[in-house]
């Protein structure tokens, strides 16, 4: 950072130094200095902000609607729906492999062409015609790319989820996926079901050929021996053969019984309660009700590890278990009675057969060998016919069970058609933008802060050059309403004296004037770089001075350029070089501004001799004259960076002046110029900022009248 050099001023001049309040660094950032950055910003920011918001706007109109469909099934073993010999499913809980098992089937294209297929059947083309084999599996592929199927969670449920831009064909993919792995497990089981039934069929043809041939030989060997009743056999000898077929019988009968009744008498001395007698077991009522018990345990099971005590559900479980299995010990209680009063009738048969049997034993002794051979004729024929019976049986479960399968499986919830897309998502755009479009905003204004490389505001001279502020120049246009066609910069401070644009060289001069020090007579104005308003101002000052009466001479020490000369229209016989070079006497050298009364010094053209009248003693001569003979000395001097003469004219005056375009030249320019000042003896007074548009908010800071410009109205005529 530039600092001032105490030698460059006389005695009464002393550095430039902030305040102590504005050297201290405060705990938070000035909000009023907050609001000037962002009002000098708002542009950009708002720009950025409403650039975010068109960006989000056009995604949002160019974004194709997706919609998304979920269809829920609930994976669960399926109870037969006709009664078979066959041990009933007690329905347990898939576990986690079954489930993956079932959505990898789900997944499957075997799934995908069902589910084309039964859109193809319920759903027009798009041209209207019937479905063709192409169009199908095209419809198959966009099911399969378009489907997401996944287990909810750690339950038996499974998602089928559709996605697309048609809401419609996204709730019927979902559905139709599931219809068709429904329709793919009965398929399943039913083509089981039919080999099945293909193999009983086949044996069921040599089993009855079995049965009759057996029966045959038992009614021939009858025959053959005299064993049947007819008018050719005697009384005696049927009355034997029944009896003795009775009386096995009765026997065999009341065996069974007795031993039934023996060994559930034991199972109640163990204190069974009867449950594991094999009457109660073999008892097709206390079947079902075990069937029942069986499907209440497992319900209550899965209730007890997901609910209370008091769950309303858990408790009618509950409740209907302990009927059940009071209903079945009621029906054991029944059997084991039913035992007993068997084997009373079965005693009293085998007794009367016996007496019976005494009287017709002589007869029977007769036909003894073949009733033997009868008997194993009989059992032949009986086990022939058991065998067939029990295949035709299971013959007619089979069909009864293939016509009625049912899946493993079933829905939980149907997806219906989504009213509104998933994506995109309006509401979360929008706000995405409107932060986006902030964050943007404020990291451009951040961005153009620092990306700033000229002065600014008041505040950027005095702490970051530490520099007195001269004031503001603005731009003509800035401070003219309208657009109304404009008169140059130099002659608009002459025909509107009380304009913004007048009063700001006012309070420059008045700036220069005042300042601490010895009255000032040669004010030299200079410049960092071409371009930045140095010759305007010149002139401006110099023409504002003289219209209010102080006898003022413009120098235009620009030898290379002749920026003044060719504002004011110099002409003269002699010029700037005569009086420097040849000692012409200043009166025939100088011009005057019959506008303003202003006193212009300058050249008439720029020679091509390589001859410099800018030296330092014909410099002191100069400023000699000329403060003796005028009130104000304007000296417009070269840019300092590029021109080495400038430095001379600014230490050899009483005050300096440096002009910046406001937010061009960088500051390390300035910086460097204010260097190379100090260092040839100039006193540096103060620098001021040119070409600044007032129409910014708070264009120069909160520090000058420009951040006040609407309140200063009534005080200008522009």
């Amino acid at each position: 950072m530039t600092t001032i050099d105490t030698r460059s001023f006389d005695s009464a001049d002393e550095p430039f130094q902030p305040a102590p309040e504005e050297a201290r660094a405060p705990l938070l950032p000035d909000p009023g200095f907050l609001w000037q950055v962002f009002r000098r910003n708002a542009l950009l920011v708002f720009g950025l902000f409403f650039l975010v918001l068109l960006c989000a706007a056009a995604y949002l109109a160019t974004a194709t609607p997706m919609y998304s469909a979920t269809a829920s099934m609930i994976v669960e073993p399926a109870s037969g729906p006709v009664r078979t010999s066959e041990p009933v499913s007690t329905g347990m809980i898939p576990n986690t492999d079954e489930i993956d098992t079932e959505i990898r089937l789900m997944s499957s294209p075997l799934v995908a062409q069902i589910a084309a297929h039964l859109y193809s059947e319920r759903f027009a083309s798009p041209d209207g015609d019937p479905f063709t084999k192409e169009e199908v599996e095209v419809v198959a592929a966009r099911m399969t790319g378009t489907t997401r199927i996944l287990r909810s969670g750690s339950s038996k449920i499974i998602d089928i989820t559709s996605n697309g831009p048609d809401a419609q064909f996204a709730a019927a993919t979902a559905n139709l996926i599931g219809e068709a792995y429904l329709q793919s497990q009965i398929d399943n089981k039913s083509q089981r079901s039919q080999s099945t039934q293909e193999f009983l069929n086949e044996r069921l043809s040599e089993l009855e050929h079995n049965a009759l041939t057996a029966q045959a030989a038992l009614d021939n060997y009858r025959a053959a021996r005299g064993l049947v009743t007819s008018n050719s056999g005697t009384n005696a000898e049927q009355e034997v053969s029944n009896l003795n077929t009775q009386l096995a019988s009765a026997r065999a009968e009341l065996a069974e019984k007795q031993g039934r009744l023996n060994a559930a008498r034991q199972q109640l001395a163990r204190g069974s309660g009867g449950a594991d007698v094999g009457a109660a077991l073999g008892s097709g009522t206390i079947a079902s009700l075990r069937q029942q018990e069986a499907r209440a345990s497992a319900e209550l099971a899965v209730l007890t590890e997901r609910y209370g005590e008091l769950y309303p559900e858990r408790r009618q479980t509950e409740s209907e278990l302990a009927d059940i299995r009071r209903r079945i010990q009621e029906e054991i209680n029944r059997v084991l009675s039913n035992l007993q009063a068997d084997v009373q009738t079965a005693q009293s048969r085998v007794a009367s057969l016996t007496a019976s049997r005494q009287t017709a034993i002589g007869a029977m002794t007769t036909n003894s060998r073949a009733q033997a051979g009868l008997n194993e004729l009989t059992q032949k024929a009986e086990a022939a016919q058991a065998i067939y019976q029990s295949f035709l049986e299971r013959s007619q479960e089979g069909t009864a069970l293939r016509d009625s399968e049912m899946p493993d499986a079933r829905f939980a919830t149907r997806a219906e058609v989504p009213k509104s897309p998933y994506s995109p998502n309006y509401v979360l755009t929008i706000a995405l933008a409107i932060v986006l479009g902030l964050v943007v905003g404020f990291v451009g204004l951040l961005t153009s802060e620092y990306l700033r490389r000229g002065v600014q505001t008041k505040r950027d001279v005095e702490r970051r050059l530490r520099l007195r502020y001269a004031g503001a120049i603005p731009t003509l246009k800035s401070t003219v309403k309208g657009r109304q066609a404009l008169e140059a910069p130099q002659d608009y401070v002459l025909s509107h004296p009380h304009s913004l644009f007048a009063e700001a060289f006012r309070s420059i001069r008045t700036f220069l004037m005042l300042s601490p020090g010895k009255r000032s007579r040669a004010i030299a104005i200079t410049s960092a770089l071409p371009g930045e308003g140095k010759t305007t101002t010149s002139v401006c000052l110099g023409r504002t001075a003289a219209a209010e009466g102080l006898k003022t001479i413009l120098v235009d020490a620009d030898l290379r350029r002749r920026g003044s000369s060719e504002l004011l229209q110099y002409e003269s016989d002699h010029d700037i070089y005569d009086y420097l070079l040849r000692d012409t006497p200043i009166e025939q050298c100088i011009y005057r501004d019959e506008m303003s009364g202003l006193d212009i010094l300058g050249s008439n053209e720029v020679p091509e001799s390589g001859q410099n009248p800018l030296r330092e003693d014909t410099v002191d001569k100069m400023l000699a004259e000329l403060r003796s003979r005028y009130d104000v000395v304007i000296i417009d001097t070269a840019p300092v960076l590029g021109v080495a003469e400038s430095r001379l004219l600014a230490s050899t005056a009483d005050r300096v002046l440096v002009i910046t375009h406001w937010r061009k030249t960088s500051i390390r320019a300035i910086e460097a110029v204010v260097d190379m000042l100090i260092d040839s003896g100039a006193k540096v007074t103060g620098l001021a900022l040119s070409q600044v548009n007032i129409k910014k908010y708070a264009s120069t800071g909160d520090g000058d009248v420009y951040a006040y410009a609407k309140k200063f109205r009534g005080y200008y005529n522009n």
